[in-house]
């Protein structure tokens, strides 16, 4: 009886140790409890590496039957809490009932990995989707209202996301992004069109030095950015939407034009706001520390105009 219970010794720490890892591994991908209408850093691991985001759950949300959920993404060398406080998109969350989730990209200066090919940095749409999955888990998530927005950097990757987590994004929302990169041969580093249609809208000025309204070089890299007039395209085309939009313009000085494409699959639609003046920015942000040469873009407030499209387009399978 002796020899059996000390052959079990093992398997009994073995499984002990097992029930540890089981509960450590819960810990770093659990959500710590902050009360509604505080924005808390929350952190988790994603193949083996610490990642953090700030989560940000509406004041009144104990008054919500299922929330929407909005996912931020800052741009190069930027900040998740930065980039909560030039979108005001928290202030947004609190008056329209929706959670707001900014994660923060690696490296340093900070840098999303955007590039369609070649060896990972990182792996940041899995990030992305495990954010999104253990807030479904945790929280009382409107599966059909699941959106994206990104600035720059933070847009080209929204782009990525929504090519590869199209099973979970119902519409996307980008300012001064791109799907892609030209390389030095002319071919078109792109996305790969999403298995499900996904609605788009997106913010540019024509006097982005960055990220081209036109296209070309970038202004800190090697690469050639896809012109604003491709990205739509791209989008027009995987949406299967009508080529001709519906044109305005707002603004006295008719400074902002939009371009509204419909109908599109699925219920989705794609929205270009052009903003003659406008430079690389989000627009509506007025930030006295962040600023860009050119106008301050307020004849439109991206955050404002951003979530009215996106309530307006849930997920239809």
């Amino acid at each position: 009886m002796l020899i059996n219970r000390v052959a079990l010794l093992p398997a009994v720490l073995l499984s002990a140790a097992f029930a540890l890892l089981a509960t450590q591994a819960c810990t770093h991908n659990s959500i710590s409890s902050e009360p509604p209408g505080v924005t808390s850093e929350q952190k988790m691991y994603v193949a083996g590496e610490l990642r953090t985001y700030l989560l940000h759950i509406p004041a009144h949300y104990d008054t919500i039957r299922r929330a929407p959920l909005v996912i931020a993404l800052h741009g190069h060398g930027g900040s998740a809490e930065d980039f909560e406080k030039y979108t005001g998109m928290s202030d947004k969350a609190d008056a329209e009932g929706f959670i707001a989730v900014y994660p923060q990209a690696l490296g340093d200066p900070s840098d999303w990995h955007t590039a369609i090919d070649g060896p990972s940095k990182r792996d940041d749409i899995r990030f992305v989707r495990g954010i999104i999955d253990l807030l479904e888990h945790r929280y009382r998530i409107d599966r059909r209202r699941i959106y994206a927005a990104g600035h720059s950097n933070g847009g080209i990757m929204t782009y990525r996301l929504a090519s590869t987590l199209s099973d979970k994004l119902a519409a996307v929302g980008v300012t001064a992004g791109s799907i892609g990169m030209v390389d030095e041969r002319g071919d078109t580093l792109r996305i790969a069109p999403p298995s499900h249609p996904v609605s788009v809208i997106h913010f540019h000025g024509m006097q982005d030095q960055d990220v081209p309204y036109g296209g070309g070089p970038e202004s800190d890299g090697p690469d050639n950015i896809v012109s604003v007039r491709n990205t739509i395209g791209f989008w027009l085309n995987a949406d299967h939407c009508n080529a001709t939009p519906a044109s305005r313009t707002v603004s006295a000085d008719r400074n902002v034009i939009i371009d509204a494409y419909h109908p599109c699959a699925q219920g989705t639609a794609v929205e270009l706001y052009t903003i003659r003046d406008g430079a690389h920015r989000w627009p509506g942000d007025d930030t006295p520390w962040y600023t860009f040469p050119g106008r301050d873009d307020s004849d439109i407030v991206a955050t404002d105009v951003m979530w009215t499209f996106f309530a307006a387009h849930p997920r239809v399978d």
